[in-house]
């Protein structure tokens, strides 16, 4: 039987349900793991094991007093620190916020609340959710980095800390850390989740989202964040989902291990009898990227410009930089990356007419040695100017061991289909 902190959030939640475990037993197990990890991970931007514990203790005795129990009741949670908590301080990477105090939860948290799950603490994330990474190291290999923004929240996951943390995602922030460190991760079509009480930083592209261990866990989260009951997974016994590879733009600027990864997905999905097939990229796809890029530091640089202005000597190089480079994007050049966006958003009812997902590269390769940065956003950039849904998916590891993975990428709005395939690809993957 696996330790209660290796559980998934759905087993925990059976578990406690079922009388089997109590909400203090499954959080003693996970600050236990803590202890032990977080001196070399450094996951944490703000832990309260003691608060943790007395509010598992305090869930233990609902039941008792026959309280309905909430989807997540007793599963533990962690929140990247970008995401507003009344109890906590919420600093969002940098020195400038350190003292930051909200008065209220982000949306997501209270969401969370309401439905029984339990905060251990706040995540590590880059500063301002940009590129200048924090403390953490990546679990499989302390040498090396977690990825970011959403540095933390896929550490803790990927260590065992926790089964269930909100990353957040702009760029490849959610997508990339999770590959790197070897966990599922779950951005929604643009404007899924409530942002209220997120930092933002580009109003187009910010996205609320989910780590975990496994799909059913991010099925779950999303449920519960939408006020919906947990959905029944899809039944593909007799049809099976219909997926093709796009190698994308970038196919050759990635790892020869990471476009092995990407094949040997696809062969072992063939494998199974699924309608597989290729797909060839649009021309114009190419330019995505750097419209991408155009965009975020367009909007960024009006979002952020004061703590631009005030920052000082507090600011890191790579926040400077981006402001500086997105005030200096025309109107022009921004409404021509938008147009580009509208363009390309009209082609995906082609690139979807035979399929039910998209398979693509989640990272460059496996994380790159160093934590003086996060690793390159490629390979994400241009799914989130599309305002698509994705999913993150490990499968496999380099020569070192460290995490390999692919990506997911659904029609928009079209995010319980998405997970739905997501959830048979990961547990097809399992089985090759």
């Amino acid at each position: 039987m696996s330790a209660l902190n290796q559980l998934s959030a759905t087993d925990i939640g059976r578990r406690i349900r079922a009388g089997d475990t109590t909400p203090s037993a499954v959080m003693q197990a996970h600050l236990a793991r803590i202890a032990a990890r977080e001196p070399q991970v450094g996951a944490f931007q703000t832990l309260d094991a003691d608060r943790a514990m007395e509010r598992a203790r305090a869930a233990d005795a609902l039941p008792v007093n026959g309280t309905p129990l909430g989807p997540l009741h007793g599963v533990p949670f962690v929140i990247k620190d970008i995401i507003d908590t009344d109890d906590m301080l919420t600093s969002w990477g940098s020195e400038i916020y350190a003292n930051r105090q909200p008065e209220r939860n982000a949306a997501c948290v209270q969401t969370f609340l309401d439905a029984g799950a339990i905060p251990i603490g706040k995540t590590v994330t880059t500063e301002f959710a940009y590129f200048k990474p924090g403390k953490t190291a990546n679990p499989h290999n302390l040498a090396h980095t977690p990825g970011g923004s959403s540095s933390g929240s896929a550490a803790a996951v990927a260590d065992f800390m926790a089964p269930l943390a909100f990353g957040s995602q702009t760029a490849a922030s959610l997508i990339r850390p999770a590959a790197y460190c070897g966990v599922t991760a779950f951005k929604p079509t643009t404007g899924g989740f409530d942002l209220t009480g997120v930092m933002g930083l580009s109003t187009s592209l910010d996205t609320l989202g989910v780590l975990a261990r496994s799909v059913t866990d991010l099925i779950l989260a999303r449920a519960v964040l939408l006020g919906q009951s947990l959905p029944p997974l899809a039944d593909f016994d007799e049809t099976l989902p219909r997926i093709n590879l796009m190698r994308g733009p970038h196919w050759q600027d990635g790892s020869i291990e990471m476009r092995d990864t990407c094949t040997r997905a696809m062969a072992a999905l063939a494998a199974t009898g699924a309608d597989t097939g290729e797909i060839a990229t649009p021309p114009s796809f190419a330019d995505l990227t750097q419209a991408q890029i155009t965009v975020m530091g367009y909007e960024a640089a009006r979002a952020r410009i004061s703590e631009y202005t005030a920052g000082g000597a507090t600011i890191s190089p790579q926040f400077r930089a981006l402001i500086q480079v997105g005030q200096r994007v025309s109107q022009q050049a921004y409404d021509q990356a938008l147009a580009l966006r509208k363009r390309a958003n009209q082609m995906l009812d082609v690139l979807f007419a035979d399929c039910d997902v998209l398979l693509v590269p989640s990272a460059p390769g496996a994380a790159p040695k160093g934590l003086q940065a996060t690793g390159d956003p490629l390979f994400s950039r241009m799914w989130n100017l599309l305002q698509l849904p994705c999913v993150a998916l490990p499968f496999g590891t380099d020569a070192d061991g460290l995490p390999l993975g692919i990506q997911l990428i659904g029609r928009r709005g079209d995010d319980a289909r998405l997970l739905d395939v997501a959830a048979w690809v990961q547990d097809q993957l399992h089985r090759a």
